[in-house]
């Protein structure tokens, strides 16, 4: 599964879809690596985005979609997104000899050596469903300290989506008791978490702690979203009841493959990674 500028089709949240040129992708792909290549350059950081085998920018928008398809065909009409970034974090790709990456690579890939950085790739959403223009309200969290903005909010500024962004009062990480979010929008019918870690891995979270931050900002029955890359872990949303979302998953590869010929093989290992990163409480 590679970047393609094919046209592509989008989810709304009526169960309809709508197309996406090919061309709007294509340029969106050439305004972000240009971006990066500037941002980096004028405050002098390394961001190692891309090599012989993998383009970030390109990566995420072949993949964000999907992850947006899946997420809209929930039916949420007004979505918070809340992500973590790290500036320090200098490379967006895994190697594939790390620990850091736990999965099979999919048969189009057995020859590289390298993956996106799945929780970088998260980060993308909120911008491609901002870009292709998905019919859904959403916010997204934009934290007070600079580290955790950098690159990746530069590129959701230059996408002039500043309207769509709340001030948080820190970073989240999973575990804590608190996050402060300042500006004015409806209660949320969903927090989707963009590839946010435990604030402490050897205590873990439980899923009511979770629920208690965000509840002042979200409707009664909100439902809480987690896009997650790395190592299952049980002490992750103790007592939380998980609910069904492999149908979602299927619905955004279905799409895929509805448009994308090279999907008719199946790419089970791509469907895995997709399946086990995304869980809705």
């Amino acid at each position: 599964m590679f970047f393609t500028p094919q046209d592509e089709f989008i989810v709304n949240p009526d169960g309809t879809t709508k197309p996406v040129l090919g061309t709007v992708k294509e340029d969106l792909a050439r305004g972000m690596n240009d971006n990066i290549r500037v941002v980096t350059a004028r405050q002098g950081k390394y961001v190692r985005f891309k090599n012989g085998d993998v383009n970030v920018v390109e990566e995420a928008l072949s993949r964000a979609p999907m992850f947006a398809n899946a997420i809209v065909s929930r039916g949420y009409k007004n979505i918070l997104f809340v992500g973590h970034y790290n500036d320090h974090q200098t490379h967006w790709m895994l190697d594939k000899f790390t620990d850091r990456f736990i999965d099979l690579l999919p048969p189009e890939r057995k020859d590289m050596h390298s993956f996106p950085d799945m929780n970088i790739v998260a980060q993308f959403i909120p911008l491609v469903m901002h870009e292709f223009e998905y019919d859904v309200s959403f916010s997204y969290t934009r934290p007070s300290e600079s580290k955790h903005k950098g690159c990746m909010h530069y590129l959701y500024d230059n996408s002039k989506m500043t309207d769509r962004s709340l001030m948080s009062s820190h970073q989240y990480k999973h575990g804590q008791s608190s996050l402060s979010i300042e500006g004015d929008h409806e209660k949320f019918d969903a927090v989707v978490f963009l590839g946010v870690p435990m604030q402490d891995s050897s205590v873990g979270f439980e899923e009511d702690q979770v629920r208690e931050v965000f509840a002042p900002y979200c409707t009664p029955t909100f439902e809480m979203v987690d896009i997650y890359y790395g190592v299952p872990s049980e002490v992750k949303w103790v007592n939380g009841e998980e609910k069904d979302s492999y149908q979602n998953v299927q619905y955004a590869f279905d799409i895929r493959s509805s448009w994308d010929p090279s999907m008719n093989a199946g790419y089970p290992e791509e469907f895995n990674i997709m399946d086990r990163m995304f869980s809705v409480y």
